[in-house]
């Protein structure tokens, strides 16, 4: 009696338990697929951030070279303290 008993809810529990496992792997796919995502849009922005740095640091180190050592020094006084 108890063994037909288990077996009925075993059956009744085991027709839930594909549908909601497969639902549990969708849910569980968008999720990692939604982060991989995320992860490359937000590297491809970072390296796109670093270009730009890159680009306006050698603007400005071009700049100083075209500078004369009088006009550097002009430049940088306001930077430092020393004594000026």
């Amino acid at each position: 009696m108890i063994g037909a008993l288990a077996a009925a809810i075993w059956s009744h529990i085991s027709s839930w338990l594909a549908p909601a496992g497969v639902a549990l792997a969708i849910v569980a796919g968008a999720f990692f697929y939604g982060r991989s995502s995320g992860k490359a849009d937000a590297k491809a922005e970072q390296a796109k951030a670093n270009a730009k740095a890159i680009k306006q640091a050698r603007g400005i180190e071009d700049g100083i070279q075209n500078m004369g050592a009088s006009r550097v020094d002009d430049a940088l006084s306001k930077w430092l303290r020393d004594g000026r």
